[in-house]
């Protein structure tokens, strides 16, 4: 007797109705934990979501003029491209631009004498969400470590006093979890995204995927549907700036992640993030982050 697996939903049955989700990727970039004597930074700003816990009180950081203060009690969260000062030990050379002595906790015992000799334990995730939602406006959120919170974020230190270089299924779920919970307490208000024009978003979706490609005005208009000057003001109306100075900020972004959080050489990069050569990129980097890349991998921050 032949069996049917597959059935289509009979009418009025629930599963019928056609439901929209919206997409997001999340890809964690790193999850570590440290321990921290100095942590002076002029500015902090970089496309990717952080967050920060700290066991100790004694670290703060400042955006807007608002001082927050990192504590066993709270966690806080930091949207992509946020400019921040960090401070810990609560003074920097004039002459320096940063200042960092920390490294990484691996155990209990380990966490316990760093503690004794002044060190704050500092966990730390960075990751990314994808096109359109790591594009709301700058901010910093502080979230009451509430008991669910605890759990995870005491899950996520156990496992990384164990095991700071893999991660099980299950112990990457209390991280995506921990992400979850943080997203889910930013006001409504807040998620005001890049662009609400379905023809500019899948633009953008398609050059965030494609960065190492052709991404003319001409290419990004065919993607559009609309003709290269039509598509062209629509693009600068709705983002503030023209098709390829987005190109080019999303590809020195791109640069900037896979600097930090990659082993891939400078060439490499250079060509995964669509410049000509490493020369060709060099140029560019600096022109924009001021510093070669070179130097940018070398002064990693966190």
């Amino acid at each position: 007797m032949e069996q049917n697996f597959y059935k289509k939903p009979d009418a009025g049955d629930p599963s019928d109705v056609l439901q929209l989700f919206p997409r997001y990727n999340l890809q964690i970039l790193c999850c570590r934990y440290w321990w921290l004597k100095k942590w002076e930074f002029k500015e902090l700003a970089f496309p990717y979501w952080r967050i920060y816990y700290n066991k100790i009180q004694g670290a703060k950081i400042t955006h807007d003029g608002t001082v927050y203060h990192l504590n066993p009690e709270s966690i806080v969260l930091i949207a992509p491209n946020t400019s921040f000062q960090s401070s810990l030990a609560g003074s920097l050379d004039s002459n320096l631009d940063y200042e960092l002595e920390g490294g990484r906790i691996d155990g209990v015992l380990n966490e316990q004498e760093l503690i004794k000799n002044g060190g704050i334990p500092h966990l730390f995730i960075h990751f990314n969400l994808g096109m359109p939602y790591d594009h709301i406006p700058p901010g910093v959120f502080v979230s009451e470590l509430n008991k669910s919170l605890e759990s995870r974020v005491k899950i996520i230190i156990e496992h990384l006093q164990r095991d700071y270089r893999r991660f099980s299924f299950y112990s990457s779920l209390d991280v995506q979890a921990l992400i979850a919970d943080l997203l889910a307490e930013i006001p409504k208000s807040k998620w005001d995204l890049i662009s609400k024009d379905y023809r500019i978003l899948s633009v953008l979706s398609h050059i965030e995927k494609n960065l190492n490609t052709d991404l003319s005005n001409h290419v990004l208009a065919e993607k559009a549907s609309m003709a290269t000057n039509a598509f062209t003001r629509l693009f600068a109306g709705e983002i503030g700036f023209s098709p390829q100075r987005y190109v080019k900020k999303k590809r020195i972004e791109e640069a900037c992640i896979l600097l930090h959080h990659s082993d891939f050489s400078i060439d490499q990069i250079a060509v995964k993030c669509g410049f000509a050569d490493r020369f060709h990129f060099s140029r560019i980097f600096k022109q924009i982050t001021r510093m070669p890349p070179a130097m940018y991998r070398k002064g990693i921050v966190h």
